[in-house]
């Protein structure tokens, strides 16, 4: 008898440890999953919390967006149309220089386009008769891959035509053409074949077309925010993206990716994030491969709701002109909390 006395206790306990590790609920099943979303293929998203989901994009190894509510799913996969999956709720993170263009409320001239014979309006910009055109301001594109422009023409026989300047609008045959009468779902995206830090967009009325309108301008890509300090040299690393794992079903997931140095050195990055109480996000790094005297950074800085850096293990954050950064100088576990206020 006593011996069954302390075998059931023994299985109680055990019993009690393991309802106390219970993995966290997630915000659905599958929790993590990958898709085009908003313009961006392949982001991998990570439904950690009902009410917190995150986007990492794979192509330049980057905590893409933070939000709540959910997700509208769209494309052939969920509705047999050809739209772009989109985000629902409150955008607490979108990475800052993702962006670089967002215009989408037409009625008023954004701030610093220049506009020439444009009338504004409830959904879209109009194009007036003579030689009417609407100018970007400078974008800085010298540390952007796959800069992709998206936009919308409404109405039929609207063929606006596109211009792209590299040199500050001084000449505008970097890339030219012509917007199609039929657009998909989404409208026009087209890849910038373009790198520099004086780049303009240029849209013209085409004569042959009966309408002239222009609405949604986007222009996303995927920003260079890691860079390594090495002998007085900054580098920006291209990024190597080398999947991910759950751990178990739903107690966690670890993201890798190895940041490709010149002559092909590699450091290779784990990150494993999680969502914490309220708008907050735990992010747990490995790193791996550093360079001795080297300081490895990952830039920070997004838009959305007020944020604040709190990290710890071999990581410190460091300001330099405006922007935040991550700092790593040697090869061990680091932690980074954020939480965002409106």
């Amino acid at each position: 008898m006593p011996h069954f006395r302390t075998t059931l206790v023994l299985c109680l306990g055990a019993a009690t440890s393991a309802l106390a590790a219970d993995p966290p609920v997630r915000g659905r099943d599958p929790w993590a999953f990958r898709l085009t979303m908003e313009n961006k293929t392949r982001m991998l998203v990570v439904a950690l919390r009902s009410d917190l989901w995150a986007a990492y994009n794979p192509a330049n190894g980057t905590l893409h967006k933070v939000w709540s509510g959910g997700m509208q799913f769209r494309g052939k996969v969920y509705d047999f149309g050809q739209r772009n999956s989109a985000t629902q709720g409150t955008t607490y993170h979108l990475l800052e220089k993702a962006l670089p263009i967002s215009a989408t409320n037409e009625s008023s001239i954004p701030a610093g386009w220049s506009a020439t014979g444009i009338t504004t309006g409830a959904t879209a910009w109009t194009f007036g008769s003579g030689s009417p055109s609407f100018i970007t301001p400078t974008i800085d594109l010298s540390r952007h891959n796959n800069a992709v422009l998206a936009y919308l023409t409404p109405g039929g026989n609207n063929r606006l035509l596109v211009d792209v300047s590299t040199d500050n609008g001084a000449t505008w045959t970097a890339q030219q053409w012509t917007s199609t009468d039929t657009p998909g779902d989404d409208g026009h995206q087209k890849l910038l074949a373009v790198s520099s830090d004086a780049v303009k967009i240029r849209f013209r009325r085409n004569t042959s077309g009966s309408t002239a309108t222009l609405a949604d301008v986007t222009l996303g890509g995927d920003y260079k925010a890691w860079s390594l300090l090495q002998d007085g040299q900054t580098i920006y690393p291209s990024v190597d993206w080398r999947g991910y794992r759950l751990i178990g079903h739903t107690a966690g997931i670890v993201i890798r990716y190895d940041l490709v140095l010149p002559g092909g050195a590699r450091i290779a990055v784990e990150e494993s994030p999680e969502a914490m109480s309220g708008a907050k996000l735990s992010r747990q790094f490995a790193i791996q491969g550093l360079p001795a005297g080297a300081m490895l950074s990952l830039e920070l800085d997004g838009t959305g709701y007020q944020a604040s850096h709190a990290p710890s293990g071999g990581a410190v954050v460091r300001t330099q002109a405006g922007d935040s950064f991550l700092d790593f100088t040697q090869n061990s576990p680091a932690g980074l909390e954020t939480t965002w206020t409106p």
